[in-house]
């Protein structure tokens, strides 16, 4: 299901991010899940060579960081970021809610 996306509309970004974290929360097991920006691409459907789209979705994944709706956990050698079922990113993006792209382009700043 790879496939390249335009990387000058951040909008697209912007929807992969959203369908890669979402497809990350749907499989989710336990009450938190940890993920690094070439994992959120990967469950979008994106090819990830490209080190300008692994910096524009960690650019993304700040900014949610930022806004209160995750985290970022440095304690290794890569930097992970983590979502828990108490963050409402969750519950939206569990749901499939519409609400969850409002939620990420707004902490975004589009």
């Amino acid at each position: 299901m790879n496939h390249r996306f335009n990387l000058s509309d951040f909008k697209t970004v912007l929807k992969t991010v959203y369908m890669g974290m979402r497809k990350i929360v749907g499989e989710a097991r336990g009450s938190c899940v940890s993920f690094t920006p070439r994992k959120v691409l990967e469950f979008g459907g994106v090819d990830t060579t490209a080190p300008v789209a692994l910096t524009l979705v960690k650019h993304i994944l700040e900014k949610l960081v930022e806004a209160g709706y995750m985290q970022r956990d440095d304690s290794r050698a890569r930097i992970r970021y983590v979502l828990c079922k108490n963050s409402p990113l969750w519950q939206r993006l569990r749901g499939g809610d519409a609400e969850a792209l409002a939620l990420i382009e707004a902490a975004a700043g589009e």
